[in-house]
């Protein structure tokens, strides 16, 4: 069984009272928007979405919320921002941050919007919401009365979890400075059960400075926020989130998973959501981050990929696998390489189909069913998209034997285009193609691969061989019969003939591409 749906299978036997009852579940997934959303985070929105598909699939009512968190305080620049503007704004909470550009709101805007124009194609039933109006809006003040009421117990669930030691004076919740407008740097010193007094304090973080007011004011309707542990447990009541997984790092030992379903199952007696870790999606081996710079944005991958192969890469491991992703390396020919494979396995093309590549296929379409079609390996469309003599649509005609319908059609060209984008911007370069003008002259051939190459040169010279790919591959395997020679011995030199490189696309099909003349007189120059 595909491991999303041995997931929703223990999402039914845990919930099966509230789904008999015809009660929706609330799934739920959360993102700061600090900076421009990485492509790592993706890998929670589309879990998430994943699961409500397949609950939906079977007749369980729910709904996928998502947050755009612009309530937190800003206590890191990324690298791409006026490093002098925005430092002064540091400590302060989100949404009162500048925007960076002309008609945004806030910072918080601009990146949200990018996550959604990302995540739009992927059709995953998900619902948007900002975190700002439901503190002010007043969703959160009977948490935030229950978190003062009891700081000695959070403090003690800290340091029983974590070992974290909060300090006898310490209250689970910032205020928002009434003269700075910070909230990083703020410290709440006392609760008389309708206001709070704090001071804003000059070196409470490293990240901000406060500037040492001292007030009291009430907490509540957006003037303060729960601090981040304390604050994911209260969401999960106020909402009434039944599912959120998360990355491997909130679940570590004595992490915040931990300490948040402590504090909600003590603190507001609210059972901890059903969950579970996923593994993180790693940048050439490191974990994606977009405060550093480090890996490609959710936008950018979003135009990379096409939305069927954006969701399976997400998904064809399991959640507790980490992929590993080099854009400027093989993942991406390798991406379309397993797709295709799968698709084989959902289309019932192999004598024994497995269960799980055909699910992980049909779980990566964005909307539709997935039709039975005709497409063109990676391989040889990354070599016709580099070779202006060639028709992208004839060649895929030659090597499917017949005439494309229109769907094929469409889903070549769809393939071609960002196959050609990967190829001009990203390839490395086996994966790039240059026709030699004529035969390297460092070529050097021993006795027998000659004796072959005059054998080929003959059989590709006969008339009666139909100038076509699966002809011509035949040909070349019936001389490596009847020659003996080892397969990297004629296959490396027609590809260095031709190419200048020992590798190419399936080299029947690939000589094909060429007038049968040129071939003849490519091979007699090398002799």
């Amino acid at each position: 069984m595909f491991w999303a749906d041995e997931i929703c299978d223990q999402i039914r036997e845990r919930f099966a009272d509230k789904i008999a009852k015809g009660e929706p579940l609330l799934i739920h997934d959360e993102k700061t928007l600090s900076g421009r959303v990485h492509v790592g985070s993706l890998r929670g929105v589309v879990i998430h979405g994943i699961l409500s598909h397949i609950l939906t699939e079977r007749g369980v009512a729910n709904r996928f919320k998502f947050e755009l968190n612009d309530n937190d305080p800003m206590d890191g620049l990324p690298i791409y921002v006026d490093q002098k503007t925005y430092r002064e704004h540091m400590g302060k909470p989100l949404f009162a941050v500048p925007a960076l550009n002309k008609g945004e709101e806030n910072f918080t805007t601009g990146f949200g919007e990018e996550l959604k124009e990302a995540v739009q194609p992927l059709h995953l039933p998900i619902e948007w919401y900002t975190l700002r109006p439901l503190y002010r809006e007043g969703m959160f003040n009977d948490t935030i009365v229950t978190a003062l009421e009891n700081a000695d117990k959070i403090r003690h669930i800290y340091l029983e979890v974590s070992g974290g030691e909060k300090p006898d004076d310490w209250y689970p919740l910032n205020v928002v400075c009434e003269k700075c407008g910070k909230i990083g740097t703020t410290k709440v010193t006392g609760w008389d059960g309708t206001n709070v007094t704090y001071r804003c304090m000059k070196e409470y973080v490293e990240w901000a400075e406060g500037c040492g007011h001292e007030g009291s004011m009430s907490p509540f309707d957006g003037n303060a926020t729960l601090p981040w542990k304390v604050e994911w447990a209260a969401k999960w009541k106020v909402l009434g989130v039944d599912v959120e997984a998360a990355g491997k790092d909130h679940y570590a030992s004595g992490g915040s998973r931990e300490i948040s379903a402590r504090i909600s199952e003590e603190i507001y007696q609210y059972p901890e959501p059903f969950g579970f870790l996923y593994e993180f999606l790693n940048f050439k081996g490191q974990k994606m981050s977009a405060s550093k710079g480090l890996g490609a944005t959710a936008k950018e991958m979003a135009d990379l990929l096409p939305p069927h192969l954006l969701r399976f890469i997400m998904i064809r491991k399991e959640q507790n696998q980490p992929i590993d992703f080099d854009p400027r390396g093989k993942t991406i020919p390798n991406l379309f390489d397993e797709y295709d494979r799968c698709s084989d396995h959902y289309f019932k093309r192999v004598d024994e189909p497995f269960e799980g590549y055909a699910r992980a296929f049909e779980l990566a379409q964005p909307g539709t069913a997935p039709e039975d079609l005709w497409t063109m390996r990676f391989q040889a469309l990354s070599f016709v998209v580099q070779m202006p003599h060639l028709n992208i649509e004839e060649e895929a005609e030659n090597l499917k034997g017949e005439k494309l319908n229109p769907a094929e059609k469409k889903a070549l060209l769809e393939r071609a285009s960002y196959t050609k984008k990967w190829i001009e911007d990203l390839a490395p370069d086996q994966y790039t193609f240059t026709i030699l003008k004529e035969a390297p002259s460092d070529l050097t051939l021993d006795a027998d691969q000659k004796e072959t190459i005059i054998a080929l040169k003959e059989a590709l010279a006969d008339p009666s061989l139909p100038w076509e790919g699966p002809a011509i591959h035949e040909a070349i395997h019936a001389v490596k019969e009847k020659t003996g020679i080892a397969p990297k011995n004629l296959f490396q030199p027609l590809y260095i003939l031709f190419l200048g490189r020992t590798s190419g696309p399936q080299v029947g099909w690939f000589l094909s591409t060429f007038e049968r003349d040129n071939v003849l007189k490519r091979l007699e120059e090398c002799l």
